[in-house]
Parts: structure tokens; C-alpha cells; sequence
């Protein structure tokens, strides 16, 4: 094809058959496999590019064999275009040449720009694949991770091994879903080295571009991960002191360690001496021994950690100790085994036989903290460039909409130092922006001074995590494409459907399940107070429904079902106009009687003019509220607003007698003392007009059937003069109203002095639910308050303040009136809070009963292994003995396992090589056993088949 004078060849190298080449593909193959190091002729020096003199047109035979140009008669450079051995995009190859931006306007062209362009920022050039990528694919599903060892060489890491890091390795953690969604980490240990640091983020790199990049891609720090990358390792992350390969004297030296357990929903284990100050009564620890390992709990640890600190023993028991070691759970409270075990601890620490510091727990963040001042440190940045000044300004500050995400650009989410930095990307946005993702986050993060431990993710569009789209105030859910509305479901099944990760074909979406706040049917029975200074006057049933603004009032139903299963509901309304004197006092009386009942009652919040549905059955689905304004200076003239809301209820509001009020979208009651007037609006519908004269009855009994009807547009004179000047008046009713969303669950933690702090739980159950703690369960447009039931009354009774806090610190800036708020206890939830849980049982908390459940179960498990058993494999006996020196050869005897070659060692050398008997060796945890064979050069490392690979020359700057 030619273009600009410039003649195009498109062909692949992925196969290249030799006596098949023509002569541009030899040309280029000879060029790509020249050793670098080979000095060439002064006659053989390329050009300014890699070209090939061709015969020029029949026309033209004076230029020879020179390529001919149309556009200028002159001949030009034929220029190649190779594909990728990877199979991912195509690139421009210039052999020998400087790269610089073509411009041509062929696809070709765009991609040799870009690519060129991402070359320079990276500063690296295309490589071969690392042999240890060769096997990664999308349509395998399933976890996999690498580490480096030797310093340069990536290895695949074995899947008993997955959740065990080494404080001074790095590794690379690779997930592809069923929907082949990758998720893509790279972590770093704190005292992993520089050298490797680097080398692990191009490994990295390199991986992405073989998948064609990954949906999420980050980069993660010890004891500073990600709820992203730790929802990977659900039994929880174990770090291990040391690296995972050093030398045989470091490496045959160890002593009993502890493992302090650290988090609730995603646990850390951190490897600390063995002594009685790391013993925390908020934390559990784990001390690994052998023929037993201890599991420490401290009297005020969270009944969720520590369960997952017995399931962590168990998956250390089993992948470490080949399933053979009793687990002895201690609790701080038995104070007999309290004091034996502090007896195998020394008073304090005590430096490493191996002269290495163990990391502990000082650095630890918890995940996912709501902190700082709400939504102060949140702002939008435009990424563009490297250039933190110039590429990356400041797009907006919250609150945030989904809109401002553009698909062309890649945006940077800035929520400050503590939490994690996203790299949003979108579908069009160029290469160059993918790539360089992270590389432009580490340079934001240097140029804020934040710290090097901060995790930086990059994110895809239309694959955002729940903890990205939570500090958007506005964020609209996209159709899938694969949805099917064909498959229909009974209610039998519909919750499997609902909730189901491979069924595409569902009956309706998860916002318009979870949107119906609806409660059981029954024998209904209502009770309204208001409130009057420090008491509740009783409201006649005459009188309910009819409100005040100025006021608050207070409403108890009841709902007695067939089986007399009673369920209580605690309203408490809210006038526009109360002072907040006299809401606090509501809220504390509403407080008091739920107290009373035993917390058995559902606390409802119902804000002046936002009314839900179900509140307007308990008052017969129509509410009359007079204005406070109105009432203390009262005229001639009154006038109402009648509308109908969205489930056909009827809502009048009392508002000032002049024209400005009038609204096309409803209708309007005017009364006087000469006459009576109804005036339609023309978007008010046959209900709203309807209801509007039966209201005459209520309000003015003997102008019922005296009244004139005034439609919009044909009002006379005589209406004009009973409401004064004609103004403009609104077209419909606009009212702030939030979108339902996937619902969140946030735990409290309550401190002295009235200090709350809240952490998000992932992929939440019924079993993150514990009794000893306040939990929030956020669905955007309503905020349901759980307490636990061995929570103290005085915390109880700051449960509105805990919501006015926890709105205060939400990171899409909503304000407090704008949402519903719930309260509840455990025990008595109803069907509007469980609906938003997978499974759900009257024995479904985490705590006490739960706990000791669990410790019976592990002690009969223990009954059941025989930790006297022989566990030095006898195999060794029947294998012929060699010299050490000769298993560290290539070519080995025909004789000799490669996959245990220290079978192959006398019981003498054994020792000798190994500093270790093999009663102690194999009483080892796993790790250190192969620690202990990559030291001496006896472990087994699978062979890898070398690719065929093209490299070029990296393309130097312009």
C-alpha cells in the first residue's frame, strides 16, 4: 500500500519459515536476530531508516532500483510494519532509526505514534516474553503468582504456597474470573530490594501487555494492601520473615515464630518475635510449634477475628505441617491456660538468631477507612501526560457525578494520603494511557509527597469496584450486554437467580429487587403522638395525618400477622420548621421507648415532604400539613396544594395565598370569606381535582358545594384580584431525590470522647454481624443503623449521632436530610433489612455461641490426628546414594529423582549439607523446607521452554 510516498508491507513473524521468506522478510529477520555486539562494514551501515531498493515504475526505469514516490517523482524508503510475536497490537519497527511520530493517516500510522509516544515515557522497549508468562491465557481461569528469585529470575510460585508472603520478596498475583475479568497485582515486601522492586513493576508490565491489559491493575505494599488484592486471599495473607532464598546458614536457622493477627473482614498475619509484648487483648496470635500450635484470643478481640484466626491456623496446619499438629485455641478469660501459655514466651523481645528484624504491626492501615473530613481531601484529576503540573489539572471536587468520566481520557482520584489512588481509563482512550497508568500515579503520588507504600490502581471502565463508585454522588449503572430478560423465574427460586454469578438471564435488575421497602400483611394498629416539651400528648384517630410543620410527632404501628408474629414500627416525623431543640427531644423519646419494648421496634425517620410509601398506609395514605408561618398570622385568605404522590397517595400542604406558590402540576384549594375557589393546574391529574373537593369538606364544611373551578389559562378577573399580581409561578415540582444503589456495610468503632471510626466490609454476610458492635448498612438513598445486642445502652443512645458522623465523613457529599434513615437491633429485623443478605437465619451472628462452636469442633478434630505419626518419608531408604557434589551437576545418573534429589544423600550428609537431622527437617513448616533446598541448590525447578522472540533496538529519544 502506498501512502506519502511511503510503501506499507503489513506481515507477521510469529512463524517463520525459512526457505519460504521473500526478500523484505529475510532482510528484516537478518536485521532482527544480528547479534548487537557484531561490528558492521562502513559499507553496511543502514540509512536514516531500515529500507529496501525495489524497481522503481515501468516509467520511471532511469531511478532503477530506487522506490518511486507519486506524489513528489521521487524515490522514498519502504517502510515495515512487523505484527507482534504476543499477539496483541500491532508495532512499528525501525531498525536502527530514530522513532519519531509519522504522519501518515492509516491506522498503521496512529499505532507507530502511539506506541512510539508509550516508548518514550516508559523508557523501554519491546522485549521477548518471559518464559515463566508463556502459559497465561484468559481462558484459564483460576489464581496464579510468581515471585523473583536470583535477583532476575521470575518463578512460578506453588498453590500451597498462595497467601504466604516473604518480607523481603516480591511477587506478582494473577486472577481471572469466569467472565475472564483479570485482576492483575503486583506486591513488594518492606525489605525487598530496590534492584528487585524495579524488576517486579517490569514484570508486571510486561504481564499486563500480554493480556491485552487487565481490567484492574495495582500496586501493593506490605501491611498496606488493597481490599481489592486481599479479597484474593480470603483465609487471609501470611507474611514470613526473611527471603525466599538466602544462604544455607540463614536459611537452616529458625526458631518458633508468632504470627499476630491483624483485621476482621480481610485478616493479616505479621510475623513477630515470640514474647509476652505482643500479646495485644484486642488481637489474636498465632505461635507456630510443633507437635502443637496456639491460638492466642485476647478478651476484647472481635468474634470475627477471631474465628479467622482459627481458620488461618488451620490453613497453615494444612499446607505447612501436612495436616498433622493439634491447634490449641486459648482465651484470655481461662485464666489456667492463660498462665501456662505465657510461660513459653520470654518478658520482652529479643533480637533474631539470623540477624534479621521481623516487621511488625506498626505499619498496618486498616482498608477501606471512611476518614478525614468527608469529602474535603476528594478531588478529580484529568490525566494526559507524565507532567504532574501540566498533564494532570484539577477536573472537580466533590461532589463528584459519573459524568465527568469522559471515554476518551483516564481521570486520577485523589482522596489523600491514607487511602488508595485510582487511575480510572476509559474504553477510547489511547494506549498510551493504559500503559502508563501507574507510572502516572507514582508520579502524582511523588509530587504530593505522599508515601511509597500507597497503593495505586489502575481501573477499566465499566469494571469499577464498589470502593471507586462510592465517592461519586451520582453514578448510573450500565446495561451488560449479555443480559437476557427471557428466563422466568417462581418465587421459589428467585433469590438463586438474583444473586447467581453465572446466570446471566434474571427477571429484574438488583436496584428494582432491593427499591420496594414493603412490610408483611396483617391486622394493622396505629398510635400518634406529638411532641410537647418533655412529654407526648396523645392525637385523637380522627386527627391522624393531619401535621403541623412547625412540630414533631410520633407514630406506632403495629402489624400482628396469622401467626401472631407481632411487628413494631416506631415513626418519628419530623416537621420542616421544628427547631432542632425539639427533633433532638423526638429522637431521644423515640430512643427512651424502644428501650422500654426491649428494642424491638424498627426506628423509622420520616422527613417533612419526603414521605415514604409506607408510612402513608399507617395514616390511610393521606396527609394534611398545615404551614407554622401561616398559622401564627393567620388572613382572610388560605390556600392548599393538593398533589398525588408516586404510589397514588394524597399529600396537601398548606403554602402562602399568593400566585408565586401555584404550580401547573397540581391542584389548588382557595378559600376566602365570600367565596370558595378550585383551581386546576394543566398538568394536575383527575385524582388530584377529585380529592380536592371531597377536601372542602374538612377544611370549610359549608362551602362544599358552593365552590368555583378556575383551570389554568382561563382564570377572570375576579381570581386575579382575590390573589393579587400574577408572578411566575413553577412548571412542576423538583425535588432531590437519590438513586438506590448496591448496599455497603459499614462497621463503627466507638472511642473515648466521641470518636467514631468506619471501615467498609466487603462482600458482607449475616456472620460480619457480631454483638458487640454498630453496624451500618448504606444503600445511597437510605442508611439502616444495626445494633448489636451486647452493646451498651449509653452507645445505644448516641445512635443518631453516630449517623450524623458517619454523614459527615461521606465521601460523595450527601447531607444528612437528604436520606431515609432506619434504625434496628439484632433480633428484630425485618424483612426490609434482610432482604439486602444472601442467606439469613435467627442463628446467623457471629459471636459467642458461634465461637465456642468452633472450639469444640477444633477439639475434635485434634482427637482425630495422630501427631506421633512418623513424618520422615521412608521412600529415601529404597533411592541409591550419591555425593552432593554430584546432584549440584547438569548431567545427572539416570538414576537420580529430580524431584527430591536429598534422596539421594547419606543420613550423614544430610546433616552436613542440610544443618538439619531429618527428624527436624521434616518437623520444619513447608516453607522453610524449601527455603532450606533453594539454599543448598537441591530444590526442583521445573524446566521452561525458551520462545521464539524478536527483539529491536530501543528507540532512542528525538
Amino acid at each position: 500500500m502506498m501512502e506519502n510516498g511511503c510503501v506499507k508491507l503489513k506481515f507477521s513473524l510469529d512463524v517463520i519459515d525459512k526457505p519460504k521468506m521473500s526478500f523484505f522478510t529475510m532482510l528484516l529477520h537478518e536485521q532482527a536476530t544480528r547479534p548487537r555486539s557484531a561490528k558492521k562494514k562502513p559499507s553496511d551501515r543502514p540509512t536514516s531508516r531500515a529500507t529496501v531498493r525495489v524497481p522503481g515504475p515501468p516509467g520511471n526505469q532511469a531511478q532503477g532500483d530506487r522506490p518511486y514516490s507519486r506524489t513528489t517523482g521521487r524515490s522514498s524508503p519502504i517502510r515495515l510494519y512487523a505484527k507482534s510475536p504476543t499477539l496483541i497490537s500491532e508495532r512499528v519497527y525501525s531498525a536502527y532509526a530514530r522513532s519519531r511520530p509519522s504522519t501518515g493517516k492509516t491506522m498503521q500510522s496512529k499505532s507507530h505514534t502511539m506506541t512510539s509516544a508509550a516508548g518514550r515515557e516508559t523508557g523501554s522497549s519491546f522485549r521477548s516474553i518471559d518464559p515463566a508468562f508463556l502459559e497465561v491465557s484468559k481462558d484459564v481461569m483460576g489464581m496464579t503468582v510468581w515471585r523473583i528469585e536470583n535477583k532476575v529470575k521470575v518463578v512460578k510460585v506453588d498453590q500451597q504456597e498462595h497467601g504466604f508472603f516473604h518480607e523481603g520478596a516480591a511477587y506478582v498475583v494473577l486472577k481471572v474470573d469466569a467472565e475472564e475479568i483479570t485482576s492483575l497485582h503486583y506486591w513488594c515486601g518492606l525489605m525487598c530490594p530496590e534492584a528487585e522492586v524495579k524488576l517486579i513493576e517490569q514484570k508486571a508490565h510486561e504481564l499486563d501487555k500480554i493480556l491485552n491489559y487487565a481490567t484492574l491493575f495495582s500496586k501493593e505494599t506490605q501491611s498496606h494492601e488493597s481490599t481489592c488484592f486481599l479479597k484474593l486471599f480470603p483465609e487471609g495473607v501470611i507474611y514470613i520473615e526473611s527471603k525466599p532464598k538466602t544462604t544455607v546458614s540463614r536459611a537452616a536457622a529458625y526458631v518458633k515464630r508468632m504470627y499476630r493477627v491483624i483485621g476482621r473482614k480481610y485478616i493479616r498475619a505479621v510475623c513477630v518475635e515470640p514474647s509476652l509484648d505482643a500479646l495485644d487483648p484486642t488481637s489474636a496470635c498465632i505461635l507456630d510449634g510443633h507437635p502443637r500450635m496456639y491460638v492466642w484470643v485476647g478478651s476484647d478481640c472481635p468474634y470475627n477475628t477471631r474465628l479467622k484466626a482459627i481458620n488461618l491456623a488451620k490453613k497453615f496446619r494444612n499446607m505447612q505441617r501436612k495436616g498433622i499438629a493439634h491447634i490449641i485455641v486459648i482465651d484470655e478469660n481461662d485464666e489456667g491456660m492463660n498462665s501456662a501459655f505465657k510461660k513459653k514466651l520470654p518478658n520482652g523481645h529479643t533480637p533474631l538468631t539470623n540477624g534479621h528484624s521481623i516487621q511488625s504491626d506498626n505499619g498496618y492501615s486498616e482498608p477501606d477507612i471512611v476518614s478525614g473530613d468527608g469529602t474535603r481531601n476528594t478531588t478529580l484529576h484529568r490525566v494526559s501526560g507524565p507532567k504532574v503540573m501540566y498533564d494532570m489539572p484539577e477536573a472537580s471536587r466533590c461532589p463528584l457525578h459519573h459524568k465527568y468520566l469522559v471515554r476518551r481520557d483516564s481521570y486520577l482520584l485523589d482522596r489523600g494520603p491514607n487511602s488508595p489512588l485510582y487511575v480510572w481509563v476509559g474504553q477510547a482512550a489511547c494506549e498510551g494511557s493504559v500503559s502508563n497508568a501507574l507510572l502516572r500515579g507514582k508520579a502524582f503520588c511523588e509530587h504530593r509527597c505522599y508515601p511509597t507504600t500507597m497503593t495505586i490502581c489502575r481501573l477499566r471502565e465499566d469494571h469499577e469496584p464498589r470502593e471507586f463508585k462510592k465517592n461519586f454522588f451520582g453514578w448510573q449503572e450500565k446495561e451488560t450486554k449479555r443480559r437476557q430478560l427471557t428466563k422466568k423465574y417462581s418465587i421459589g427460586n428467585i433469590e438463586r437467580a438474583l444473586f447467581s454469578t453465572k446466570d446471566n438471564r434474571t427477571v429484574a435488575k438488583m436496584n428494582e429487587h432491593w427499591s420496594d421497602d414493603v412490610f408483611p400483611d396483617g391486622d394493622p394498629e396505629t398510635e400518634l403522638w406529638r411532641v410537647d416539651g418533655e412529654s407526648l400528648e396523645h392525637v385523637p384517630w380522627d386527627q391522624h395525618g393531619v401535621f403541623v410543620n412547625g412540630n414533631c410527632y410520633v407514630i406506632r404501628h403495629r402489624i400482628t400477622e396469622a401467626d401472631d408474629n407481632v411487628h413494631t414500627l416506631l415513626y418519628y416525623w419530623l416537621g420542616s420548621k421544628s427547631s432542632e431543640s425539639v427533633q433532638q427531644k423526638t429522637t431521644d423519646l423515640v430512643l427512651e421507648m424502644n428501650r422500654t419494648t426491649g428494642y424491638k421496634c424498627v426506628l423509622i425517620r420520616v422527613l417533612d415532604e419526603k414521605e415514604p410509601s409506607h408510612f402513608m398506609t399507617t395514616i390511610q395514605n393521606s396527609i394534611i400539613v398545615y404551614d407554622q408561618d401561616v398559622q401564627e398570622n393567620p388572613t382572610d385568605r388560605q390556600m392548599f396544594c393538593i398533589r398525588e404522590l408516586e404510589n397514588g397517595s394524597m399529600r396537601v400542604q398548606q403554602v402562602p395565598a399568593t400566585s408565586e406558590w401555584l404550580n401547573t402540576s397540581a391542584s389548588f384549594v382557595v378559600t376566602t370569606d365570600t367565596g370558595c375557589y378550585l383551581w386546576y393546574g394543566k398538568k394536575s391529574g383527575g385524582p388530584e381535582r377529585e380529592y380536592a373537593k371531597n377536601l372542602l369538606g374538612f377544611l370549610n364544611p359549608s362551602r362544599m358545594y358552593t365552590f368555583d373551578i378556575v383551570t389554568e389559562g382561563k382564570e377572570g378577573n375576579t381570581f386575579w384580584d382575590m390573589m393579587g399580581a400574577q408572578e411566575v409561578y413553577p412548571k412542576d415540582f423538583t425535588q432531590e431525590k437519590l438513586e438506590r444503589r448496591p448496599p455497603r456495610m459499614v462497621i463503627c468503632h466507638v472511642g473515648p470522647d466521641s470518636q467514631y471510626r468506619f471501615n467498609d466490609i466487603d462482600n458482607f454476610t449475616q456472620q460480619d454481624l457480631t454483638d458487640a458492635n454498630i453496624f451500618i448498612l448504606d444503600t445511597f438513598d437510605l442508611v439502616y443503623l444495626w445494633i448489636g445486642s451486647s452493646v451498651d445502652d449509653t452507645v445505644s443512645s448516641r445512635a443518631y449521632d453516630i449517623i450524623k458522623a458517619y454523614m459527615l465523613k461521606d465521601p460523595a457529599g450527601r447531607r444528612f436530610d437528604a436520606v431515609h434513615v432506619w434504625m434496628t437491633s439484632q433480633n428484630n429485623e425485618s424483612e426490609t433489612f434482610t432482604k439486602y443478605f444472601r442467606r439469613w437465619s435467627c442463628n446467623g451472628y457471629c459471636g459467642k455461641d458461634k465461637y465456642d462452636m468452633v472450639r469444640k469442633r477444633i477439639r475434635q478434630e485434634n482427637a482425630q490426628i495422630d501427631t506421633e505419626q512418623q513424618l520422615v518419608d521412608k521412600t529415601y531408604m529404597n533411592y541409591p546414594k550419591h555425593d552432593y557434589r554430584l546432584l549440584l551437576r547438569e548431567e545427572q545418573p539416570e538414576d537420580v529423582d529430580e524431584q527430591h534429589r536429598e534422596f539421594h544423600l547419606t543420613d550423614k550428609q544430610f546433616c552436613d549439607v542440610m544443618r538439619h537431622s531429618r527428624a527436624e527437617f521434616y518437623r520444619l513448616p513447608m516453607w522453610k523446607q524449601q527455603q532450606i533446598l533453594r539454599s543448598t541448590r537441591l530444590a526442583y525447578i521445573p524446566p521452561t521452554p525458551t520462545p521464539l522472540s524478536i527483539s529491536t533496538p530501543t528507540p532512542r529519544e528525538p
